[in-house]
């Protein structure tokens, strides 16, 4: 596949006609990705070490993407017209799929990362955004990808409007007494194979950061949900952590 992609089609369309190629390859009933609207057989191994049904070969969104989308579909009251979202570290897919829904409700979208994802340079523990001016701020998988996690939600904690919502979504399923911290980057990887990630959070802890930040915490669990839903888009243990301002 990949020899005649680069044999008969320009550069500029591979990511099309390979993306078509998966959703037809991979075309059956059993599992649909809520991301990309794609019917699947099922979704593919993924990680280190390998989870099956992890990612989809379309889109390559992962669990905590469709569940995120699955969030923001059944929460549509978040969209407001004359609004503001903030997507940091955008995913591709998921970033089509926030940025068409905020166009329809009239709201603006604005994304960005450090290593130049996104439509601008958006750093997290500096955001060049007003105090007091973000109606919803989303990322995936960012704090725990930071020294220094307290610092990235203080700073959320400023731009985040009085009635705003932030879907701060980390891995937040360590089994131990506390938080495991990384310190140096061979300790990175020899703990989570990735010089990238320096902790995985115990479920109470990061609560607790978020709350002493000064946030107000609720929790969207893929396990509440129906379990059709859960087998349909093989949404694993997933959790969102849904934060607001006190008042």
């Amino acid at each position: 596949m990949k020899q005649v992609l680069k044999a008969i089609v320009p550069a500029s369309q591979r990511p099309i006609v390979r993306r078509l190629y998966s959703r037809v390859r991979c075309l059956g009933l059993t599992r649909r990705c809520p991301v990309c609207l794609s019917f699947l057989r099922r979704f593919i191994p993924h990680g280190i070490p390998a989870q099956e049904e992890a990612l989809c070969p379309v889109c390559r969104s992962k669990a905590p993407h469709r569940l995120a989308e699955v969030f923001f579909a059944r929460h549509q009251s978040l969209f407001r017209a004359g609004g503001l979202m903030v997507h940091v570290a955008p995913e591709p897919e998921l970033r089509r799929r926030l940025r068409k829904r905020t166009a329809i409700e009239g709201m603006q979208y604005r994304s960005g990362a450090i290593n130049g994802g996104g439509d601008q340079f958006l750093d997290i523990l500096a955001l060049p955004i007003s105090v007091n001016s973000v109606d919803l701020f989303y990322c995936c998988h960012v704090l725990n990808a930071l020294q220094d996690d307290r610092s990235a939600m203080r700073e959320v904690l400023r731009v985040l409007h009085p009635q705003g919502t932030a879907v701060l979504q980390v891995p937040a399923y360590h089994c131990g007494a506390s938080t495991l911290e990384t310190h140096s980057r061979a300790e990175r990887l020899r703990v989570f194979q990735d010089d990238g990630i320096y902790r995985c959070y115990t479920p109470q802890d990061y609560v607790d950061r978020l709350q002493e930040t000064g946030f107000i915490v609720e929790t969207f669990r893929a396990s509440l949900l129906p379990a059709s839903i859960v087998r349909r888009y093989a949404l694993k243990d997933e959790v969102l952590h849904v934060c607001r301002k006190p008042g």
